[in-house]
């Protein structure tokens, strides 16, 4: 899980400045959030306690198109200034762990707050030609880099294309692994919203759910990404806009996952890339939606 540490004195040196432009003049008041399981050292910092400061490109501008004044559960952000050619905001601290490894009601609460999100957004359609664009860069080319290992399967990735391009567009935060998801014993906070775009629905569900930090070693328990799936769709199906059926939904949870592990398998060296747990998990969702498409 994200801990934090102390400053190294070259630390202090290179981002003094930053903290004196929040009041912060001591490092014994700062301390740094790091990652060992991950082996990642954050540019993200606690300051007196309290306050998390974070360099960050778009923060500020996601949140102010599409948080604030809104009774979501994202932090709010305090502030934003520029040093130099980095943007930094600040925002309260949430104490509490992410959801790596969270328990089915965790996972629920996750579920529940995401959808509240997109059921908000449901419908809007701000950037038309953005859902073009992100199939090309993020969809269409990883699936022409890994489909030589699944020839005969291309009626799966039209379908892939057409649900894309028909199912309902709402708010996607783009990077919602386990990590950005924080529990503090009573809610689930949804942070880091600085790739967000309207999109389809569904391209949140599979990189929570089925996400693996390590070969075989999936970010959450199985039971608790079926409890994160049963809670949102209980929750999006509050909306009469969201007419999706399970079985519809259950398709579009697998497409979601075939857009996850086809981006993994296209960075996978070609000569292991069958041995990898990736290219197993995709395999497993191509030969599901091709079942479906044999059903119809």
């Amino acid at each position: 899980m994200p801990e934090t540490r102390n400053l190294t004195a070259e630390e202090w040196a290179d981002f003094a400045q930053v903290f004196e432009k929040m009041g912060v003049s001591s490092p014994d008041y700062v301390r740094r959030f790091v990652d060992t399981s991950l082996d990642k050292i954050y540019d993200v910092f606690l300051l007196n306690d309290d306050t998390v400061l974070k360099k960050s490109d778009r923060d500020w501008e996601k949140y102010e198109q599409y948080f604030a004044g809104h009774d979501f559960s994202v932090p709010k952000i305090i502030s934003s200034f520029q040093h130099g050619d980095d943007c930094w905001v600040s925002m309260p601290f949430v104490n509490g762990s992410d959801a790596r490894d969270c328990s089915p009601e965790e996972a629920g609460l996750v579920g529940r707050e995401l959808a509240k999100i997109q059921s908000y957004y449901l419908g809007t359609d701000l950037n038309p030609d953005g859902c073009r664009s992100y199939f090309e860069r993020k969809v269409l080319r990883y699936w022409e880099k890994t489909r030589k290992y699944f020839p005969g399967y291309e009626d799966v990735f039209e379908a892939v294309r057409a649900r894309f391009f028909s199912a309902p567009r709402t708010l996607i935060h783009d990077d919602f692994l386990p990590i950005n998801a924080l529990l503090d014993g009573e809610k689930a906070w949804l942070i880091d919203w600085n790739y967000a775009d309207i999109l389809p629905y569904f391209l949140d569900l599979g990189r929570f759910s089925f996400v693996s930090y390590e070969e075989g070693k999936p970010h959450i328990p199985k039971e608790s990404a079926k409890a994160f799936l049963q809670t949102y769709y209980e929750e999006m199906s509050q909306n009469p806009q969201f007419t999706v059926t399970r079985q519809e939904f259950s398709r579009d949870v697998a497409i979601s996952a075939f857009c996850q592990y086809s981006m993994f398998v296209s960075y996978k060296d070609e000569e292991k890339v069958q041995e990898s747990e990736d290219y197993i998990g995709l395999g497993r969702i191509i030969r599901y939606l091709g079942d479906i498409q044999l059903r119809r």
